[in-house]
């Protein structure tokens, strides 16, 4: 669902017709705020959306080739936290996993010939990707990583969660709420709530004919499985 069709639909349901306000009048910015508003709470559920994971190559920013004299590397700037191995892969395809150590911890894993990386920085700075040791030059830097949402500013971005109708029905529930109508915004609220609960069941379930399993390090990292 696009931000227009997000103030279409919700307009919708608040009048009853077809006459949206216009994008950048007062009424747009509002709904556009609760929209926002509603981004927020789905985000901060404590849940970890699978629309919010990515990976480094899908990113448009973030360093992504290896260079010389050099072991820290820009993070995208949509970066919150890491989901696996950081890997780094050659020209013919061979790929070298760097685990992952707290920042406090990684001087101990100075000096030693352990495959290991770190993350710096913050929100405002900027992350940064630090390897304890020079990996191979003219290699591609990949990982999987937790971004955060994006920000819903022109007519056509997309709302990223898998069903935009619970921010459509927060927002109507405010709406509701700001002009005293308690029994059309708990109605409203009721909506957003179910939505949000259908998104939450729906997060969790895997693809048919597939079972969650033990982890396998060696498998994690390429060079083994169970039973080898």
């Amino acid at each position: 669902m696009t931000l227009t069709e997000f103030q279409t639909s919700l307009h919708a349901l608040y009048r009853g017709n077809g006459s949206t306000p216009v994008d950048g009048s007062v009424e747009w910015n509002y709904r556009e705020a609760l929209l926002d508003a509603a981004i927020n709470m789905w985000d901060n559920q404590g849940y970890m959306w699978n629309e919010l994971w990515t990976t480094l190559s899908d990113a448009s920013d973030g360093d992504k080739t290896v260079v010389a004299s050099t072991t820290e590397y820009d993070m995208p700037t949509n970066f919150r936290f890491l989901g696996s191995f950081v890997r780094t892969t050659n020209s013919d395809g061979g790929n070298t996993f760097y685990t992952i150590v707290q920042p406090q911890d990684s001087e101990a894993f100075k000096n030693t010939s352990t495959a290991s990386c770190f993350v710096t920085g913050n929100k405002s700075a900027g992350f940064i990707l630090n390897f304890m040791q020079q990996p191979a030059v003219g290699e591609t830097i990949n990982y999987p990583y937790y971004k955060e949402p994006e920000s819903i500013t022109t007519s056509t971005d997309v709302i990223e969660m898998a069903d935009a109708y619970f921010a459509l029905y927060f927002a109507l529930a405010k709406m509701h709420e700001r002009e005293g109508a308690g029994d059309r915004a708990r109605a409203a609220f009721s909506m957003a709530d179910e939505k949000l609960k259908q998104m939450k069941r729906r997060n969790i379930m895997l693809p048919n004919s597939q079972s969650n399993k033990a982890k396998d390090r060696d498998y994690e990292l390429g060079t083994g499985g169970f039973g080898r």
